[in-house]
């Protein structure tokens, strides 16, 4: 048995919840929050299944929404000594949709699916949009096409009891979208999910083929997926023998505006024949920091409690600045950044949390005025299935190490075939032997990111198999972003060991949006833009479910740090009015006085 294999379960043996997660035998919900291990938790289920309890050649399926997360899961489990087996699928929903679901059953029915399936590209996407919308007389600042999709999720039946009021704009705009995208024999994200969802709900012959093949289905991040997952998860569980396992945190669920809300994961949580559990004991953070995030929620019953001892403190640190953001972008360079390195604390272990990415470039500026080097956990193209494969290249070639050049040559063998190049037993021993030269030679870039892009994209003559794909329709335009950023932008001073690692910062402070910090984790954590109406938006002060997921990302927000929290605002915002230009004093957010009063009733020491 692998060695890190015994060491986790050896951890996981102290934490009785953890624990009885890991030895469940039968459809289980855990719900996790902060810093609980859910990763460990998901990981060792999947190597235990696989070891123990399902016979070859039957296997499982692990699914989450994000490629990331794919590819976090993915390497922890060959660090627990998991060997590549047939039917096992480690991928996104949209992967599952298209490899289980679609690809081998809709050609059998009659749902007007349009095969073979053409994916749209987000350009034409967005002008499909908008032309419908401007077809359908409506004023363009009445609906965004995040509105139009997630009505597009909600509209999908089933069994959930969950309801969601509609939006009738974009119910109009989503139906017309939808015949004209299809007219075009093309289809887009929200479809695939949709169409597999139907296949399973209607189909008992698609449900016996994966209840075969899948004993086991496991899904993690559950609270950001949406109905249509939720309605495929019920009709697997219901109507077949398959087991489901799913992981997350209604907590944490911060992404409405995809369609995902809390109550599809509670009501899993609460179906009869479901073993439900709670994993409340943080790894991550002080319980001061856990206090306080909880304060953020609102709610009653949240008894996180830390299960990790700190030398010192937590510290809150309440920082009131003049005007601007500009004020608080130079606050956190020239005074806190600073002084947080006095204290020893390393550069990636801080964190900048500000609303969006206009506010990322605007502190970024300030940042390279001060000489503090910085990482953007978004970035500025997608890491998408052949980005993270590039990455596990450029790993594989300065070390050789948790990557093998047969899961290289397997995803590059597949997307060959994928874009109806017939691969011959002949071309693959040759495709083989091309791949590795080429890798081999690439080292003689290693200093240059760029140079090693351009020398692998030119000899894997990628551009011209992506050229017009129908399953990777952006992939062109994404594969130049990165080129792009790698050239003059942001990784121009990348070598090859950088992107490597990238998502893990080396002597760098780290800024993101609150949205994207989830999953993240920081010894100090800086939030910015605390004044009323800012955060929360002024417009959802009033609406009870939209504060509600306010709230949630401020929970999400503080619970990324480990000890130390600030948090900043300004007095004053000059604001465009019809009036002319007019300074506006702003008092502090809502969130900052719960929990600024809650520290001091406390007796903490806050400053």
């Amino acid at each position: 048995m692998n060695s890190t294999y015994l060491e986790k379960l050896e951890q996981i043996k102290k934490d009785k919840d953890q624990f009885a997660a890991f030895n469940s035998n039968c459809s289980t919900v855990v719900k996790a929050g902060p810093g609980s291990g859910k990763t460990t938790v998901l990981t060792l289920k999947i190597m235990k299944l696989l070891n123990d309890k399902i016979k070859y050649p039957r296997g499982l399926a692990c699914l989450t929404y994000n490629r990331e997360a794919v590819k976090e899961f993915t390497n922890r489990l060959y660090e627990l000594g998991y060997v590549k087996r047939n039917n096992v699928f480690l991928g996104t929903v949209h992967a599952f949709c298209i490899a289980e679901v679609i690809s081998p059953f809709a050609h059998l029915y009659d749902y007007d699916i349009p095969l073979p399936l053409k994916i749209v590209s987000e350009k034409e996407k967005n002008k499909l949009f908008k032309d419908t919308v401007i077809q359908l007389n409506y004023d363009p600042n009445q609906i965004k096409i995040i509105d139009m999709d997630k009505e597009r999720t909600l509209g999908i039946e089933g069994i959930s009891c969950v309801s969601v009021e509609p939006y009738d704009i974009g119910l109009k705009v989503a139906k017309e979208y939808e015949n004209r995208l299809h007219a075009m024999g093309m289809v887009d994200f929200i479809d695939i999910v949709k169409y597999a969802t139907l296949l399973i709900q209607k189909e008992e012959y698609v449900r016996k083929c994966l209840e075969a093949k899948f004993p086991w289905i496991l899904i993690d991040e559950y609270q950001d997926l949406g109905k249509p997952l939720h309605e495929m998860v019920l009709s697997l569980f219901h109507k077949t023998n398959i087991k489901i396992f799913a992981v997350g945190d209604p907590d944490q669920s911060i992404y409405g505006f995809n369609g995902a809300i809390p109550d599809y994961l509670n009501e899993l949580y609460s179906s009869p024949n479901i073993e439900a559990i709670e994993l409340k004991t943080n790894y991550r953070s002080h319980q001061d920091i856990i206090n306080a995030s909880i304060i953020g929620l609102n709610q009653q019953n949240r008894n996180y409690v830390s299960g990790k001892r700190f030398d010192k403190d937590a510290e809150f640190h309440f920082i009131t600045c003049e005007e601007e953001m500009d004020d608080q972008y130079k606050e956190v360079a020239y005074s806190i950044i600073p002084s947080c390195q006095q204290k020893g604390i390393p550069l990636e272990e801080i964190c900048v949390l500000v609303h969006s990415e206009k506010q990322i470039q605007s502190m970024r500026k300030i940042l390279d005025e001060a000489n503090i080097p910085y990482y953007i956990s978004k970035l500025e193209f997608k890491r998408s299935d052949i980005v993270i494969w590039l990455e596990q290249c450029a790993l594989w070639v300065i070390s050789n190490s948790n990557v093998s050049f047969s899961s290289l040559f397997d995803y590059w063998n597949n997307l060959l075939q994928k874009h109806n190049q017939t691969i011959t037993a002949e071309r693959n021993i040759l495709e083989r032997k091309r791949l590795y030269s080429i890798l081999k030679e690439s080292i003689k870039h290693f200093k240059s990111l760029y140079k090693w892009l351009e020398f692998l994209i030119k000899n894997l003559k990628l551009h011209s198999i992506l050229y017009d794909s129908d399953i990777y329709p952006d992939e062109v335009d994404n594969l130049n972003a990165l080129i792009k950023v790698a050239k003059d932008g942001s990784f121009r001073d990348f070598d090859i060991t950088r992107f490597a690692n990238l998502g893990k910062p080396i002597n760098q402070i780290t800024l993101s949006t609150r949205h994207s910090s989830k999953g993240l984790e920081f010894e100090v954590v800086i939030l910015l833009g605390m004044e009323q109406g800012n955060f929360p938006y002024y417009k959802n002060e009033n609406d009870p479910e939209k504060l509600a997921e306010e709230r949630r990302v401020f929970f999400v927000s503080i619970s990324r740090a480990k000890r130390v929290c600030y948090l900043l605002r300004s007095k004053k915002y000059t604001r465009k009015t019809r009036f002319g230009y007019k300074t506006f004093n702003y008092k502090p957010s809502m969130f900052w006085e719960e929990l600024y009063e809650s520290k001091k009733n406390l007796g903490t020491t806050v400053n």
